[in-house]
């Protein structure tokens, strides 16, 4: 402890100097660090807010309402399978599957031998039944005159009637088979029923094959169909009047071309298996543009517009939900967002069907990333070409290199969380 202070003391001061700092209140001692500390910081910059990059999405009239997108593929309305009409073995195929044929090309040969050997032996039943029937003529000729000269009776006349008769219906009949015979013969030969592409070819040479056993399938390519398969849930909207929405057809390989469609055939039936109806869509194909599309190619067919006024489409990842309330972000002329409330009409694959009062053509909202905003927030928009937002048909742009610089669709939330 320390002594008590003297005149000699010559640290006295100092202890009592020190006693008197202890004695200072806490308060006072924590308001003058926090003096320094504010004072130096009114030295140093403040620092600007941060202004986040957003991926926008711009809003048209109607825009993205016409992806109620079936895929399928291309065929022929008439598709006929090509079968011999007798059995046989198979002695040639003179055609290979992707030929173009014309009506009445010979296809594919049986060996002759069999049916020629048929027609021989039916021929020669015709001879032999001419001859029958030439003596029966001769009999009855004879019982007439003996008739007329009353050696026999009208019994006897009217038996021999009867067997000439009988003669003459036998050959009749074995005329016909034999006919049948000589063209059965022709037969062998499969010819072409229609012009067309061999679209599939299912027997070779040296196979043996039943009658009507299909060989060949010959497609004419003149009307062209999409073959799509409609869920049960849609079934209504294809039948009759229901269906008002002009259709597009899109290839795949050329998303960016369309062709009009038409529903030409629904199925009465839904598939056991699939549970799903086979509809088919008649395409309007110009002769310039016939050369584009191939039998099988896949395909899409695309039912433009939506039944409800004002409907757009939004990207999926630019709805917020807050509670039971869903809206987007809006983006204003100075970057400020803010939450606009919308009405989700369907949810689709990549997309929902939405209207709203407070949301108009030409609007810019944040396509991704929403769940970091907040109101009031500022961004700096940037436009991915992934983003469809021009009221076209979309399509998977996939195939379509992105400008350098742009932003990929891909790391969309990335990018606007950043």
């Amino acid at each position: 402890m320390f002594p008590p202070p003297t005149a000699t003391n010559q640290s006295a001061p100092t202890n009592i100097r020190f006693s008197h700092y202890r004695r200072l209140p806490g308060a006072t001692i924590a308001t003058l660090v926090l003096a320094s500390v504010l004072a130096g910081c009114g030295k140093a910059d403040v620092a600007a807010p941060t202004i986040r990059l957003a991926l926008a999405y711009k809003i048209t009239p109607g825009g993205g309402t016409d992806i109620d997108v079936y895929s399928g593929d291309i065929h022929a309305r008439y598709e006929v399978d090509h079968a011999f009409r007798v059995g046989g073995k198979i002695a040639r195929r003179l055609v290979d599957a992707g030929a173009t044929v014309k009506r009445g090309q010979p296809l594919a040969e049986l060996d002759p031998q069999d049916v020629k050997l048929a027609a021989d032996a039916a021929r020669s039943q015709v001879t032999a039944q001419q001859t029958e029937a030439d003596f029966a003529d001769a009999e009855l000729k004879r019982y007439r005159d003996l008739f007329t000269k009353g050696f026999i009776s009208q019994s006897a006349l009217d038996q021999k009637i009867n067997v000439a008769n009988a003669a003459r219906a036998r050959l009749d009949a074995q005329k016909a088979t034999a006919n049948l015979s000589v063209n059965q013969a022709g037969y062998a030969t499969l010819v072409a029923q229609t012009d067309g592409v061999v679209t599939q070819v299912t027997a070779e040479a040296g196979q043996v094959v039943a009658q009507g056993q299909a060989v060949l399938k010959v497609a004419n390519p003149s009307e062209l169909e999409l073959a799509i398969a409609i869920p049960e849930s849609r079934i209504g909207d294809f039948r009759g009047a229901n269906l008002k929405r002009p259709i597009r057809v899109h290839l795949w390989s050329k998303p960016e071309i369309f062709y009009a469609g038409k529903v030409r055939e629904v199925s009465g039936a839904a598939d056991a298996v699939s549970r799903t109806y086979a509809v088919r869509i008649a395409i309007s194909v110009g002769k310039d543009e016939k050369d584009l599309i191939g039998l099988g190619m896949s395909a899409f067919a695309a039912f433009v517009g939506s039944d409800a006024p004002g409907a757009f489409a939004v990207p999926l990842s630019a709805l917020y939900a807050k509670g039971s309330e869903v809206g987007v972000w809006q983006i204003a002329t100075d970057g400020k967002v803010a939450l606009k409330s919308v009405t989700v009409i369907q949810y689709r694959e990549t997309n929902a069907l939405v209207t709203s009062a407070q949301i108009k053509p030409g609007d810019m909202i944040v396509a991704a990333g929403v769940q970091k905003l907040r109101d009031g927030e500022i961004v700096k928009p940037l436009i991915d070409p992934a983003v469809k937002g021009d009221g076209k048909v979309a399509y998977y742009p996939n195939s379509t290199p992105t400008a350098p610089g742009a932003p990929r669709l891909a790391s969309a939330t990335e990018t606007a969380t950043r």
